[in-house]
């Protein structure tokens, strides 16, 4: 009995060390993914999953965002665009820009990406918790 709760406190422990720079690799493949024309207004996660909104210059810029978090990201798999709305921009009061208003949720990927799970003293790997 205290062996397996030992081991189930290393295994916490080894979580936790896991998801600790999950921050730090979501803003870094954040600034690597982002096409020029599509600025962040918010960034919320909820447990592994990570809600962007934003603006974008073009309903195409959103496209590219999500075709690069498909296709280029590690950290970041399964983009799903929520919601995508028109708008008009006051740059000035004589001036207008039509925007892309956007809502996209993606999953975030915990521990290094392509790496094997931990395997436990049996030798049998583990899978991670979500």
């Amino acid at each position: 009995a205290q062996l397996t709760a030992m081991k189930a406190r290393q295994l916490a422990v080894e979580d936790l060390q896991a998801d600790r720079n999950l921050p730090v690799h979501l803003l870094d493949e954040m600034v690597r993914q982002l096409p020029e024309g599509v600025f962040l207004s918010t960034l919320k996660q909820q447990n592994q999953t990570i809600l962007l909104t934003g603006v974008a210059q073009s309903q195409e810029r959103v496209s590219e965002l999500l075709r690069n978090l498909n296709t280029q990201s590690k950290w970041l798999t399964k983009p799903e665009l929520v919601e995508i709305v028109a708008a008009n921009l006051a740059l000035s009061p004589r001036e207008q820009r039509r925007v892309s208003n956007f809502s996209i949720r993606v999953a975030l990927t915990r521990g290094v990406p392509g790496a094997q799970p931990a395997a436990d003293a049996s030798g049998i790997p583990q899978a991670k918790k979500p």
